[in-house]
């Protein structure tokens, strides 16, 4: 009796890390930046968005999804950039870099950061602050993911369920 349930939760747990480990989609990982203007009044705040990146390593033109950002001079939505520099590896200063679609966006490792407009449609501007920095906002699992967990633990849990037999007489 103990064997067949001990192979039921050992079938089950296996069902749960294979489910768990199913290929789903890559997230999307959003890093919030936030730099303390000079030209400006007040902060210039932004959101990158980016796909298929691990944190600590080199940034891509194939990680960019979208970078907003606004302040009260300045203020652009990019979905599409021609050159991508740098790295981010969680929170504070970082250095990076790119340009496209007439914008151009620079923090550097140091703190000072510098967005500005280098195309000729709209009203041009730029921002200057000494002090920035960038922090990971928080990950939402995907409903991928909360589908395997709750597949998973729903198997578990069915394996480990007694079975309703009657009292045996002998």
């Amino acid at each position: 009796m103990l064997h067949k349930r001990m192979m039921r939760f050992l079938t089950a747990l296996a069902a749960l890390i294979g489910f768990a480990s199913w290929a789903a989609p890559a997230a999307a990982v959003d890093f919030s930046f936030s730099g303390l203007c000079i030209d400006c009044t007040g902060t210039g705040e932004g959101t990158l968005v980016l796909k298929d990146y691990t944190l600590g390593d080199t940034l891509t033109t194939d990680n960019f999804v979208s970078f907003t950002y606004a302040s009260d001079i300045l203020s652009y939505t990019l979905t599409s950039v021609d050159d991508l520099t740098g790295s981010l590896a969680g929170s504070g200063p970082a250095y990076v870099a790119f340009h496209g679609g007439g914008y151009t966006f620079g923090s550097f490792a140091a703190g000072p950061f510098s967005p500005w407009c280098t195309g000729t449609t709209g009203t041009c501007a730029s921002d200057f602050g000494l002090f920035s920095s960038w922090s990971l906002a928080s990950a939402v699992p995907e409903p991928a993911i909360w589908g395997a967990m709750v597949l998973g633990f729903g198997l578990l849990g069915a394996s480990m369920r007694r079975p309703r037999h009657g009292p045996h007489y002998a």
